[in-house]
Parts: C-alpha cells; structure tokens; sequence
C-alpha cells in the first residue's frame, strides 16, 4: 500500500512540477432597469504545456427579486494565440447549474456544453487580469421544477445579442 501512495505521490508532484498552477477567478455585473445581476466565480487551474490546460470553475449567479444559480464548470483550455503579454484563449468545457426562482420551492437543474473564448494580460510573472465571455456557444439540456420533460436548447451568442453583461473581469494567480 505504501509503494501505490508514494508511486502517486512522484507521478502528482511530476506532473505539478512542469505544470503551472492557477487560481482566481472573475465576477460580472449588469443593470438593466431594474433588474440587477450579479456573479462571481472562482476558479482553479493548470496550463499542461504551452497550449493546453484544464481547469474548474464554480459559479454564484443573483438576478435580484428573479433568481438565484449555483454552477459547476469543468473545462479544457486552449491558448490560440499570445502576442507579447496577452494571451487569446478558448475554453470548452461541461457544466451543471441548479437555478431558485424566488418564492419557488423547487429548483431546476440544467446541463450541457459550452465554448468560452477569453484574454488573459499578465502584469507580473504571478498576476494575471482576465477578460471572458460567460458563453458563446452552448448545448444545454435543462429540466424546469415540477416539470417531467427535458427541454434541449442549442444556443449561439452573436454579436448582434452581445452586451457587456456577457463579459466577466477578474485576475490569476500563477504559481
């Protein structure tokens, strides 16, 4: 049993040694007359080689006096393009979210895919100010509460219905 943990152990500290780790996240926030939005969501990461990464991002989302979402997104990242400091990058990835209407007793869970694209300007070797899209494409497979049906939707995220509102802001931390 020891040499299984300790063969881990090497192959984890292996790994994580030519890996750069990261954490942050981002929060967005949207008026539209009086419905006010709010999300933050944090994140954790790591870049597998100068193209690639994997990383995790949970998610809080408030619309006031509408709803509230709790989100999961597991993602695979790919950097498309680095121009001196920034880097252009895309994030495809699964998600489950749970939404509460207020005054609902229930809640309606959703899943899908989705495809992110994103900038990332480093300021220091560690510190890192990120810009993303909350979804540009997404596939998403939701049950509403009390309801026995799936709905599917397949959306796509044009410029045309584009706002700030979609973009969220925040920072990385890299080890």
């Amino acid at each position: 049993m020891k040499k299984i943990l300790m063969s881990m152990v090497a192959l984890f500290a292996t790994v994580t040694m030519s890996a750069q780790v990261y954490v942050g996240g981002g929060v967005g926030f949207q008026k539209k007359g009086d419905a006010q939005t709010f999300t933050i969501a944090p994140e954790v990461g790591m870049s597998l080689d100068e193209k690639f990464g994997v990383g995790l991002q949970f998610g809080y989302t408030n619309v006031k006096d509408t709803y509230t979402q709790c989100a999961v997104n597991p993602y695979l990242r790919y950097q498309a393009l680095e121009i001196g400091k920034a880097k252009v990058f895309v994030d495809g990835g699964a998600y489950f979210n749970t939404k509460k209407l207020e005054g609902a007793d229930k809640s309606s869970n959703a899943f899908g895919l989705n495809v992110a694209p994103g900038v990332a300007f480093n300021l220091t070797d560690h510190i890192s100010i990120v810009a993303k899209a909350n979804n540009l494409f997404v596939l998403d497979f939701s049950k509403e509460a009390g309801d026995d049906d799936t709905r599917t939707i397949v959306g796509l995220n044009t410029l045309n219905n584009f706002s700030a509102g979609d973009l969220m802001f925040g920072f990385y931390y890299n080890f």
